[in-house]
């Protein structure tokens, strides 16, 4: 038995929902930024990549264990894609890290905020998790910033390297006994 989709997810300001084809222009608008790629793990991608992905996006199974899933952050009053959270459920179901995107556009509204909370309500909510976790390089203060609102607590730095450079990665988590 296949269980309901839990997307869309709304919010006050944003939803949170499947990525399609017709956020393309605006995916690949804050993905092309270099400021915006220089913390993630994903690269800009030619249109047609793009596009690809987002229809992969579209129909793929929400938190399957062992798989990334790409979530589209949206305004809420137009529907535009602002952003994107990346989640991934551990193989054997017991954690989920998260990653978030937003353009620069939206920054300093607490728009990825409300995204992130609800990106892990959705984990606690509609998965076995018991801790979400993300991982962020120390010089990405806003991450760091918006990791510790969502209620994450910091639980451990490494010295790692990313891109081929030399960097400190924090690791933060949250656990269901955490969450609101």
């Amino acid at each position: 038995m296949t269980r309901p989709d839990p997307l869309p997810r709304a919010g006050a300001r944003v939803i949170l929902r499947r990525l399609a084809l017709a956020d393309l222009e605006n995916f690949q608008d804050y993905r092309r930024d270099p400021a915006v790629a220089r913390y993630q793990g994903w690269s800009p991608m030619p249109d047609p990549e793009a596009a690809a992905f987002l229809e992969q996006m579209r129909s793929a199974a929400c938190f399957e264990p062992g798989t990334w899933l790409q979530l589209g952050i949206a305004d809420r009053g137009t529907g535009a894609l602002i952003g994107d959270i990346g989640v991934c459920v551990t193989p054997d179901g017991a954690q989920a890290e998260i990653g978030f995107t937003l353009s620069p556009k939206f920054r300093g509204r607490g728009l990825a905020t409300e995204a992130v909370r609800a990106a892990i309500g959705l984990l606690f909510d509609h998965t076995g998790v018991a801790r979400v976790v993300g991982v962020t390089d120390a010089r990405n203060l806003p991450s760091v910033r918006l990791l510790e609102r969502v209620g994450m607590h910091r639980t451990g730095t490494a010295n790692a390297t990313f891109r081929g450079e030399a960097c400190v990665e924090h690791s933060f988590a949250i656990t269901r006994h955490d969450d609101g």
